[in-house]
């Protein structure tokens, strides 16, 4: 007898399901010829947004590098391709950022110990999610003289921002204190689990002196991981300016701006779906229709961006390949 499939096993797949079923009805709402004729042409421009995609991942990794240990081994070359096998496993695997950042703490074991690694990942997770922050309330205040019209969008957008920051900044300020001692110290009191409590203890302890030395010592390098995120940020809306006119629809960047904050609202809402199939290029057309632009032109856009994910995935996938030979053929190094 075959065994059962695990619980998660199978949300996944509903997920996936439901996804493609969405993409479908979304495909034949808009109608295919219609984006075809869109798309038609656009072939060689998609080296350029590949282009923009991986001068994004530079400044990602830029930021990165702020939050790690001083003096640590890592060149900036190796980062940049380290990170680049993390997002490749985010977007491939149902572990939502979790798998990513163990491939990333793996591939630079030789030269940096995981409590390191994970602190300085931590770190950079809070300030790339304080850059989105700014972009959607940058987004927001050049459009909300154009939403008289849908005031419940306003709110809905304007909430969602100050929900993230107050988020954001909430967990900073628990990783200042160390946050795995304070949620050790409430469960004990919830009564919980006094055996796994104990080891997320002894586990955590070591991550959570990185992570309080880290914003006590050097809190400007924080401050230059949320500069090079927002940054990124800012490259990411020449990209999608790009992306238009080279579909015959150029774009003021103030649009460009509004398009991207919300579209970023969107896919943060619907990250429990594995790669965001379906409902990526749903969120798409929603938006780009919002601000005044076909239906047929947001489903090509989406076609775009869900290209470029996969070429960068599969940049992604041959980098993994390639680190993790090197490191298994390099020998032993001593640990940061």
């Amino acid at each position: 007898m075959s065994p059962a499939p695990r619980p998660g096993r199978a949300l996944h797949t509903a997920l996936v399901l439901a996804g493609v079923a969405l993409l479908i009805a979304l495909v034949r709402a808009v109608g295919l010829r219609h984006v075809i004729a869109d798309l038609r042409g656009f072939g060689p421009a998609m080296v350029g947004v590949i282009l923009f995609e991986l001068t994004i991942d530079g400044c990602n990794t830029l930021a990165w590098r702020c939050t790690l240990p001083r003096g640590a081994p890592v060149g900036l070359g190796k980062l940049y391709w380290v990170r680049q096998a993390g997002v490749a496993v985010n977007q491939l695997t149902p572990t939502a950022t979790v798998g990513g950042e163990v491939v990333k703490t793996l591939l630079l074991r030789p030269q940096l110990t995981a409590a390191r690694t994970a602190a300085s990942l931590v770190a950079t997770r809070m300030s790339y999610a304080l850059g989105q922050a700014v972009l959607v309330l940058l987004g927001l205040a050049s459009v909300l003289g154009r939403l008289h019209d849908t005031p419940d969008l306003a709110v809905a957008v304007a909430a969602t921002s100050a929900l993230t920051v107050g988020g954001v900044l909430t967990f900073v300020w628990l990783q200042r204190r160390g946050i795995f001692a304070t949620a050790v110290r409430v469960a004990r009191r919830l009564g919980l689990a006094p055996r796994l409590l104990a080891r997320l203890e002894d586990g955590g302890a070591a991550l959570d002196a990185h992570l309080v030395a880290f914003y006590r010592e050097r809190p400007w390098a924080f401050v230059g991981s949320l500069g090079w995120h927002v940054l990124g940020q800012l490259v990411g809306l020449g990209q999608l300016a790009y992306i238009l006119a080279a579909l015959g629809h150029p774009t003021a960047p103030q649009t460009c701006l509004a398009i991207e904050a919300f579209a970023l609202v969107v896919d943060s809402a619907m990250f429990f779906v594995p790669a965001r199939v379906g409902v990526q290029e749903a969120g798409r057309v929603l938006v780009l229709t919002t601000f005044g632009l076909n239906a047929a032109t947001g489903l090509a856009v989406a076609v775009v961006v869900r290209l470029n994910q996969l070429a960068v995935v599969a940049i992604g996938l041959a980098s993994y390949a390639c680190l993790s030979v090197a490191r298994r053929a390099a020998p032993a190094a001593s640990e940061l």
